[in-house]
Parts: C-alpha cells; structure tokens; sequence
C-alpha cells in the first residue's frame, strides 16, 4: 500500500487540490473515464474538463497554469463564466457547497465536482493507472515541441514584419531622396533666376544712377559757366538761362525711379540670399536621404536573411511534434486501457499546439493526427 492510499479521502482530496489546474483536470478524466460523467464516451465532456482547466488559468492571475484553486471572487467568475444560468444568491448557495475541504478556495477539482455531480470520494480513490514515466516522456517531447514552434513562429513573424518594416522604409527614404533632390534642384534654378534679377536690377540701378549724377554735373558745368568772367556775356548768359530751364524740370520720377530700384534690389538680394539657404537645406535633406535609403537597403537584407533563417527553424519544429506524436504512439500502445486522461490530454494539448503551425503546414499536420489517431483507436478499446 503506498503512502496516498493509506491516507483518508479527506487528505486524499486535499492532495489532489493541491496539484496544478492541469493535473487535477487530468486526474478526474482517469477518475470519470468509464463511470459517472463517462468521459471515454463524451467527446464534448472532454472539451469542458479542457475549458474549465484553461478559464481557471486565465483567472489565477497569480500564479496562472502552476496555480491549483481560485479564491471566492475568481470562483464566482469561474462559475458566472461557466454557468450562466444561476442567480447571484444561487451562485452564493453553490461556492458554499463547492468548497469540498472548507478553506475558503475553490479548487478547479471542487468545482467540477459540483459541476458533474460526482461523489468525491470516488474522485480520490479511482486507479490512475497508465506508465507516468512514459506519459511525462511524451509530455516532455509536447512541451518542446510546443516551445520550438512559439520561438520559430515568433521568429518569422518578426522577421516577416522587421522585413515589412524595413521594405516600407526603404520605400519612404527612396522617396524623401527623390523629393530633396528635386527640391534642391528647385532651389537651385530659383537661385540663378533670382541672381540674374539681382543683375539686372543693380544694373538698373547703376544706370538711374549714372543718370542722376550726368545730370548734377550738367547743372555744376552751367553754373560755372554762367559765372566765368573770362567768357563773353552772350555765352554766359546763354549758359545761365540753359540752367534755369534745366533746374526747373521736375527731378521727381528720377529720385522716385532711384528709391524704387534701390528697394527692388534689396529685395531680390534678401530672397536669392533666402533662396541659396533652401538650396543649401535641400541638399542637406538629399544627402540624409540617401543615407537613410543606404541604411534602409542594409536593414532590408538583413531582415530578408533573418526571415529565411526564421522560416528555416519550422522544419525542427515539425520535426518535434513528430518525435513527440511517435512517443505519444508509443505510450498509447504501452498503456491501452489504463490513464485514458493522461493520452487524452497530450493529444489534446498536441492539437491545440498544431494549430499554430504555419497555415500551409497546418493541413498537413491535421490530416497526420488524424490518421494517428484511427491507427491508436483499435488498441485503445
């Protein structure tokens, strides 16, 4: 007689509370394989062990899958999630019937015991049966190969977006590269044309000029020839009259001419200066441009080489569940008859892992644990 079974079913159920949501889930399959909730004979049964397992997990948020009992907030979600159809004051009624060894935790075994109506003491004392070594051999190649796919998926799926990533930015400093060179070549086109402006207005300018200081030496000439005794009085007097008439003309349009020039000048000075800081700015941008553009290319390739390499680690991964589904064959065949729960839930947890494959593996791999599952159907009844 082993220790556990020199215990009383009181202890006994205590033990069995204290094991992880997993291992109670499986424990009461074996238990109800052939009798009460007969679970060898419901498939949908089945599920809800699984569904009640994996929602008593997603509660604990404590301690998730090594956890082994809610406390009465989280069990009241449990059964609210699970049982919709109490009332609050029945859900009350039923935590206080649930909880089998009064500690004021609700195990995920007390509340299927409530949920299928069995008698716990059939739960504690019911052979478990099957080669555990065996079984966790075969749950050990499971997890690794469950481990294996998630690092291979999450692998090439970010490569898969780093390449993505990489592509678009490539694309955008393609783009900006393009823009700023265009901008710089804008830039520059405004810059001559303005230059020539420049030209033509200091030109202007200089010409206005020249024109106004013609026409001051015109005036200086007269009047010193209007006032050189030396001359004769017709010449002087002819020179004073020419200077009457030209300082009776109106100098405005030349001043005003002069003044407008000189502020078109100043402002086509300002703007080819402004013009020559774009230039300067556009070429700038292009030269980060092409950098970026240059990094980006690099950022490509390596993201392309890392995908290959994520999408080169599936076939190991494949490789795993096949080790694993081989083991699990094995057990099967070794066990027929005995632990039914156990082999359950390693093909069980096996498909929910498949399901993760890579959409063009997937069909594959079903149509695999399909035909596993016809051959291991004879030696299991």
């Amino acid at each position: 007689m082993s220790a556990f079974d020199s215990k009383s079913d009181m202890e006994k159920l205590s033990h069995i509370n204290s094991l992880p949501y997993k291992e109670q889930a499986i424990w009461f399959l074996n238990s109800f394989w052939s009798q009460g909730p007969k679970f060898g004979e419901d498939a949908a049964a089945r599920e809800d062990v699984w569904t009640f397992h994996k929602t008593s997990v997603q509660l604990d948020k404590s301690k998730g899958e090594a956890g082994n009992e809610l406390n009465e907030f989280d069990a009241h979600r449990l059964i609210e999630k699970c049982d919709s159809a109490l009332t609050v004051q029945k859900m009350r009624q039923v935590l206080k019937e649930i909880d089998v060894d009064f500690n004021k935790m609700v195990s995920l075994s007390e509340f299927m015991i409530y949920k299928f109506g069995v008698d716990w003491h059939l739960l504690v004392n019911a052979p478990q049966g099957c080669d555990m070594g065996a079984i966790n051999e075969a749950q050990a190649g499971l997890d690794n190969a469950n481990k294996m796919l998630q690092v291979a998926i999450s692998a090439a799926e970010k490569a898969k977006d780093d390449h993505a990533a990489s592509k678009l930015a490539e694309e955008k400093s393609k783009e900006e590269e393009v823009n700023s060179a265009r901008a710089a070549e804008d830039s520059k086109k405004a810059e001559i044309v303005l230059a020539e402006a420049k030209e033509q207005a200091e030109g202007a300018l200089k010409e206005l000029q020249e024109q106004e200081d013609a026409f001051k030496k015109k005036l200086d000439d007269l009047e010193a020839t209007g006032n050189d005794d030396s001359l004769g009085v017709v010449k002087r007097n002819k020179a004073k009259a020419e200077l009457a008439m030209a300082k009776a003309e109106d100098p405005m349009p030349l001043r005003m001419a002069k003044i407008h020039q000189e502020a078109a000048v100043r402002k086509v000075t300002k703007a080819t200066v402004k013009a020559g800081a774009a230039t300067a700015a556009a070429e700038t941008a292009a030269k980060l441009a092409i950098e970026a553009r240059i990094a980006s290319e690099k950022a490509a390739v390596e993201a392309s080489a890392a995908a290959k390499a994520a999408e080169a680690a599936i076939p190991d991964a494949e490789k795993a569940f096949a080790d694993a589904e081989a083991i699990l064959e094995e057990v099967k065949a070794k066990n027929s008859g005995s632990g039914e729960g156990n082999l359950w839930y390693i093909d069980r947890e096996l498909e929910e892992a498949k399901r993760y494959l890579p959409k063009s593996k997937f069909a594959a791999a079903q149509a695999a644990a399909a035909a596993a599952k016809q051959q291991a159907a004879s030696p299991m009844k």
